[in-house]
């Protein structure tokens, strides 16, 4: 009877000793599991340095850019937010070669471009130019539709004349600066040690993709109005003949400059219009505005004079 209560003394000690230690152990278990979620949210909470350093790194979206082209003007504008950045002047087409009016885009810069005759008549006769300083595009080369482009040239004193067949060359300094803008500002090829490496391999032709595409307005105006002037500029492809085409085109252009229509003198515009100026020429705004009227002072009236009695007055 004593060695069966002796056994079960010790069978209850062990058993109590048993669940004193299996508590322990679930409440350090929770314990461990408590400290590993808080850990879990502060790290969620807080990136990394690693995230953060990759946060730092990722650029600001590319700006808004818009080119456009006066034909007339024989200049394009390269816009940045609205704003213009920088004016270039330009070579067009010819006017049996005209440059179009067009809304288009620049998908990718080619440098060291080769040149390969198009199928029309004057150029029956050439053939493929490799990259060099024979080739007529220059240093780089920039589409558009329609087989137009902006690019450099090997005949520099045509910049600023119509002298091409239809594309718009550039000085091959502007065409270079122009092209690397774009490619820093919309592809992935921004390092500018590629400058070096497309200059010292002057041969080799290297394409490169532009996302998104750059838009490209041409447009035909041969009068504007800036700065408080009507600009003319020579109407080279004779697209406005009439005298009514013309007052219209300047009015436009006075009205696009804040004028009211009802301040305008109309037989200034007339006579502008009748004698369109062949020449670049700038003539002030102010001068094609109506005088304003001055109205005629009224005459001042003078209070009434009485006469003074005295006593010797009859």
């Amino acid at each position: 009877m004593q060695t069966r209560i002796k056994i079960t003394t010790a069978l209850l000690a062990s058993l109590s000793a048993f669940f004193f230690i299996s508590s322990i152990s679930i409440n350090l278990h929770a314990a461990s599991n408590k400290y590993h979620r808080e850990r879990t949210k502060s790290a969620a909470a807080a990136p990394s340095e690693e995230t953060a350093a990759v946060e730092e790194k990722k650029e600001a979206p590319p700006p808004d850019v818009l080119i456009e082209v006066n034909i007339p003007a024989t200049e394009l504008t390269l816009f940045e937010n609205g704003k213009p950045l920088y004016v270039k002047p330009i070579a067009i087409g010819q006017g049996v070669y005209p440059t179009p009016e067009q809304e288009s885009h620049i998908k990718k810069i080619e440098w060291n471009p080769w040149w390969y005759p198009p199928p029309a008549a004057w150029a029956k006769d050439d053939k493929p130019t490799p990259p060099g300083p024979g080739n007529p595009l220059g240093l780089v080369k920039m589409a558009l539709s329609d087989a137009i482009l902006f690019h450099g040239t090997n005949k520099e004193k045509s910049v600023g004349r119509p002298a091409s067949h239809g594309c718009m060359r550039m000085f091959n300094a502007d065409a270079v600066e122009m092209a690397w803008y774009l490619q820093s500002h919309f592809s992935d090829k921004k390092d500018p040690e590629l400058r070096e490496l497309y200059k010292k391999h002057g041969k080799t032709t290297y394409v490169v993709e532009l996302n998104p595409p750059v838009p490209v307005r041409l447009t035909y105006k041969p009068v504007i109005a800036k700065d408080g002037s009507l600009i003319f500029y020579k109407d080279y492809y004779k697209k406005f003949k009439t005298t009514k085409q013309r007052k219209d085109a300047i009015v436009a252009a006075i009205e696009a400059s804040g004028a009211a229509p009802a301040e305008l003198d109309d037989e200034k515009i007339d006579e502008l219009a009748a004698h369109w100026p062949t020449e670049k020429t700038e003539v002030q705004i102010a001068t094609l505005i109506k005088a304003p009227v001055e109205k005629e002072a009224k005459p001042e009236k003078k209070p009434p004079t009485t006469k003074r009695r005295t006593k010797y007055s009859r």
